[in-house]
Formats: structure tokens, sequence, C-alpha cells
């Protein structure tokens, strides 16, 4: 089982580039000494001219920690150590607005022509997220992963297309908070490849087949530079 937990921060105070830096000191000395972490990377927002889909704000930084274990993963989350150098605001020298944790499995599907779905290399996510309330979250998921993604997949210059399902996702029935009810990420060579997919004729198609979506609390739209910054040897 692939799992991702997220880390999402929004801060005002602190830059993306002071939060990278905090990360890649304690936080980062902390996960690879964990040998349930596979893989680690950073996520900042583009700072181009990014489409704009919703007045919601980037995170300021998100970090992904790939994990294969469930238990492992909650495991780690719950710990006195994640718990101080992750997730306690006052931590931070600056101000933080919000922390958002997501545990997640992560789910790659293939593009046309690939039998399997290829590695995520390319540096360019655009990190969608959708949100409670809604009346039968696993309803929601199934349908969104039956047909979105492939729908997404076509979209010129795509390089890979993936989703992230909480955990109890397929047990869930109505969500009636604002949490996480499925995440998915379509990934680009860069801003500009971004930016002709979504001016293709694709991007029609995937706003028709969203009508079709329950309804739900809110989405987000970001467009995120991704950087690996640790990868467990073999």
């Amino acid at each position: 089982m692939n799992i991702a937990v997220f880390v999402s921060i929004w801060s005002v105070d602190n830059s993306s580039v002071e939060l990278n830096d905090i990360f890649r000191d304690a936080p980062l000395d902390f996960l690879k000494g964990e040998s349930a972490v596979g893989a680690v990377e950073i996520y900042t927002p583009e700072t181009g001219d990014v489409p704009k889909m919703e007045d919601i704000p980037a995170p300021t930084i998100i970090i992904q920690i790939d994990m294969n274990d469930a238990g492992a993963a909650q495991a780690l989350v719950s710990s006195d150590k994640f718990q101080g150098l992750f997730m306690d605001k006052t931590a931070y020298s600056s101000a933080v607005e919000d922390i958002k944790l997501e545990i997640t499995k992560a789910v790659h599907f293939p593009l046309p022509g690939n039998d399997m779905p290829p590695p995520r290399t390319a540096a360019m996510s655009f990190v969608v997220r959708y949100y409670g309330p809604v009346k039968d979250a696993a309803e929601f998921v199934g349908f969104y992963t039956n047909n979105h993604p492939p729908i997404l997949s076509n979209f010129p210059g795509i390089r890979n297309v993936l989703c992230y399902l909480p955990l109890d996702c397929q047990n869930s029935g109505e969500v009636i908070d604002n949490r996480l009810i499925i995440g998915n990420e379509v990934v680009f060579d860069d801003l500009d490849g971004l930016k002709a997919a979504l001016s293709s004729d694709v991007l029609a198609l995937a706003q028709e087949d969203s009508k079709h979506f329950q309804h739900f609390g809110y989405s987000t739209h970001h467009a995120m530079h991704r950087e690996l910054v640790y990868s467990r040897p073999d």
C-alpha cells in the first residue's frame, strides 16, 4: 500500500523559502531516521502567472511523506517528536495560521498508451483537494475515481494522474465537517505545460464531469513546484 502523509502549512509571516529551510533541518533529519519513511517531497507555490480557480490561498508549503504501511504512518504522526516538529504552531518564529495533516492512500492512474502508471518525476503539480461536508463520502470517491482520472489523463503534456484517498474513505458515509474527501494531482513538466493543459478542450470535459459530483463543501486548486528532498537508499 502506498501511503502519502501530507503536512500543509499556511503562514503569512513565514515565506516558502523560510519554511523550506526549517524543514530541511531537524524535521527532515527526523524523517530520515524513521525506517518506515521511503521518501520526502516538498511542494512550494508556483509564483508565475498561475491560472486562478478560486480565492483560497495556496499553502505556504506542503510536505509529502511516503510510506508503505498505514499503521506505521499512524504511529509516526502520533509520536511526540512528529507533533513537536511538524504540528506545533508555537515552534515557528513567526505566526502560522493553519497546519493541516492528511493521511492518504496514493493511487497512480495509467496514461493513454501505457499499461502501467509512469513514475512521478516532472516537477509541476496541480494540487486539487475536495472537502466536506458531503452526504456520502464513499459514493463521492467512487464516482470521482471511476470517471475523472480517465478524462484528466488526456490533458496534453500530462505526465501523471494521481488520487489521494483518506484511509477511511471506502467506509465513510455522511461527513458533516470540512475534512478531506479526496485529493487529486495532475503533473506536468513546467508551468507552461500546465497552462497549455488548462487551455485545452480537455478542461471543458473535466468541468462537465464535475457537474455530476455529489454536492460537497469546497475545493482548492493550486499550482505547486515539487522537489524530492529525500529517498531511502535501496
